[in-house]
């Protein structure tokens, strides 16, 4: 696949999203992606290896640095991006794939056109395509994704990253303490991708009740209309 191809793909995914959902991508694109491919690959490089209890017993680290991180934040933060970002691009799967199929028949070039960067303006074919269901249901479930991610970051690593953790596990002969490597740089990171989180849990609300009260209008200018014919 031709890097062409790519551009063209998210030339598309814009096309066919609303100014929210495009702003959406972009924070997940500059934010989370580069900021978990190069800082986060970076800062936790070590984090095992640099992961050290004052204990000489044998499997004794390792046990304990898998009570302090049962899933890596890096593998956690890749993770989220794959299974959050998948609802997208099911929903673009299919958006194109109508859309395609919708042009066709009225004569277009089809997919073609869409490859060959052929604009659409988003909200306009998202209504009149017959994809806001579709579209609603996707923002619906990454929402649900964004809110259970975030609330089983808390749950796994909290605020913060501890410089010092206490283990008491087998097979530790007592309870040892063991040190983690560049601790607040690893909170200020921490911090800073819950941040990126609710912000686009921000953005997947304020996306969801945009629709909600345009949906709203549309109905209330429609009953005025009906209304206005049953006066004349």
């Amino acid at each position: 696949m031709s890097w062409s191809f790519l551009t063209r793909l998210l030339e598309e995914i814009h096309n066919h999203s609303t100014f929210v959902g495009k702003l959406w991508l972009t924070v997940l694109v500059v934010f989370r992606i580069v900021l978990t491919a190069v800082g986060g690959e970076s800062i936790y490089y070590d984090e095992q290896s640099k992961f050290v209890c004052n204990s000489g017993q044998p499997g004794c680290e390792n046990v304990c640095y898998d009570a302090f991180a049962p899933l890596s934040h890096v593998r956690f933060w890749v993770f989220q991006i794959i299974l959050v970002a998948m609802p997208s691009l099911m929903y673009m799967g299919y958006a194109v794939n109508k859309i395609a199929r919708l042009d066709e028949d009225k004569g277009g070039g089809g997919l073609e056109d869409l490859l060959r960067g052929v604009r659409h303006d988003g909200r306009r074919r998202i209504q009149g395509d017959g994809l806001m269901r579709i579209y609603v249901l996707q923002l619906v479930t990454r929402t649900a994704l964004e809110a259970g991610f975030l609330a089983g970051q808390y749950l796994l690593y909290g605020f913060r990253v501890i410089p010092v953790f206490v283990c008491s596990f087998e097979p530790c002969p007592h309870s040892v303490d063991c040190f983690v490597s560049r601790p607040t740089e690893k909170t200020i990171f921490l911090r800073i991708m819950y941040g990126v989180t609710v912000l686009c849990l921000t953005l997947n609300v304020h996306q969801r009740l945009d629709h909600g009260l345009e949906c709203v209008g549309i109905r209330l200018i429609e009953k005025k209309k009906l209304t206005s014919v049953g006066v004349v």
